[in-house]
């Protein structure tokens, strides 16, 4: 029964927090200050960022300078010399590769880079790493707290629901990748670079940009979501909302039974009622497995769209999801020749010896945590506490992570307002929506009376 629901809560990372957008062409939209068309401007002459670099981007070097005055007491992880933080991530299972691969690497280049710099103000960055292997993260949270640990930064685990309140309850503040639930998006003491997956909020942009696109194939529309509590939250809030501002009409909704592998009365049943609009919220063999049924039973899907976790190469190398529009909250990977700082993560995670599959988006999302922290941290100087790094970084409303992603307003957590649609083409991820940056429009993030919690 473990090793069964362990398999099962692979799936609830779904949408790392669903990219939103507005109704419009292929011209990104101005709305406002964080509703722009993104363009990079890399804050150098050469284009070639490093620890000496005094802006990453559009952003400062959180990292260097001397050190000031006396250490303050009592303050968890601070010494005259370093500061101690933390990283939880989903590591080892024995059933199936987790969806957070890729996140304590992307925090270890961090560290890396920023003590090659100097540290933050002096003092040296030590970090401590915890597996929650799915199941362990509120075992793995217990011993972060009793390790003095200044905070946890980068963190990201599929059931981020457990462990919040024993985290609260010791007063460690978190500074995570992203939040795979709402318990932990709107839980005390947490922050991250891209606000999402929020109870009463949902961007809607996606949805009718595809409606705008796709009028009639949006009518005939399939969702299929594996039957547990987490991702039957995150399907009903697709269905609803898109139903609701797109126009959507889902002929198919499928709650598919854990661990079923008969995938053939599922897609006959799309084939029946003409499905020509499909999405799915589970884990990606699963989703490839299905596209592949509906190959061989010659259903012609119009549009297959997919939320962030299936940005991946074993989904681009499978022919069956040839042609998929996959969200992405970050710049492709491809575009990294002209992102100084998102050239800066790769070459990083090469210097801590991260493999390809270690480099992802939500690596990207825990790098951006890194410096998020490192810039309210760094902003203190010798005046270090908790509760003035909470106060910091609630003072921060415009981050990009110097260009990594979309801007948002991590100080506030208002749910992100922009979306990046790429399309898988000849077994590549390419630009598809906008053409540059990202779509951005606060109308397109509404508020829901009912609550999606989950």
């Amino acid at each position: 029964m473990t090793h069964r629901c362990t398999r099962a809560l692979l799936v609830l990372l779904l949408l790392v927090a669903a990219a939103c957008g507005s109704r419009t062409d292929d011209t990104s939209a101005e709305g406002d200050d964080l509703g722009e068309d993104q363009t990079q401007d890399d804050g150098t002459d050469e284009g070639v960022l490093g620890p000496d670099s005094e802006t990453l981007g559009s952003i400062d070097n959180p990292c260097g300078g001397e050190a000031g005055g006396e250490t303050p007491s009592g303050v968890p992880g601070v010494s005259d010399d370093t500061i101690r933080i933390g990283v939880i991530s989903d590591r080892e299972n024995d059933l199936a590769p987790v969806p957070t691969v890729g996140i304590e690497e992307a925090v270890r280049a961090f560290v890396e880079f920023c003590n090659e710099a100097g540290g933050i103000n002096g003092r040296e960055l030590e970090l401590l790493t915890y597996d929650s292997q799915v199941l362990r993260t509120d075992d793995v949270t217990k011993e972060a707290c009793a390790d003095d640990l200044f905070a946890l930064v980068g963190s990201g685990s599929v059931q981020d629901q457990l462990g919040v309140e024993t985290r609260i309850d010791c007063g460690l503040v978190e500074v995570a990748a992203y939040s795979a639930t709402s318990t932990r998006a709107e839980s005390d003491l947490f922050f991250q670079p891209i606000p999402g997956t929020q109870s009463h909020f949902f961007n809607v942009g996606p949805c009718q940009l595809i409606a705008e696109r796709f009028p009639e194939a949006v009518t005939k529309a399939a969702i299929v979501y594996t039957d547990l509590p987490a991702a039957s939250t995150r399907g009903a809030q697709i269905r609803d909302n898109c139903e609701a501002e797109a126009g959507f009409d889902f002929v198919v909704e499928y709650p598919l039974p854990f661990g079923s592998t008969n995938f053939g009365p599922l897609v006959s049943q799309m084939k029946s009622e003409g499905v020509k609009y499909f999405t799915m919220v589970s884990a990606v063999p699963d989703t490839l497995a299905i596209l592949r049924e509906a190959q061989d039973q010659g259903i012609d899907l119009e549009v297959i769209d997919l939320g962030q976790q299936y940005y991946a190469s074993a989904v681009a190398d499978d022919g069956a999801a040839d042609g998929a529009m996959v969200l992405t909250n970050t710049y492709p990977f491809s575009e990294a020749d002209d992102i100084p700082v998102l050239g800066l993560y790769l070459d990083w995670l090469d210097e801590v010896g991260a493999t390809d599959e270690q480099i992802t988006t939500l690596g990207v999302q825990a790098f951006s945590a890194g410096l998020l922290w490192a810039t309210a941290t760094a902003a203190l100087g010798d005046d270090l506490s908790r509760e003035n790094l909470i106060a910091e970084l609630e003072g921060i409303h415009e981050w990009d992570g110097g260009g990594l992603h979309m801007t948002t307003d991590p100080g506030a957590n208002r749910h992100n307002q922009c979306f990046l649609y790429l399309e898988i083409v000849d077994g590549d991820f390419q630009r598809n929506f906008p053409d540059s940056g990202f779509e951005c429009d606060a109308d397109s993030v509404i508020e829901t009376e009912e609550a999606y919690e989950g």
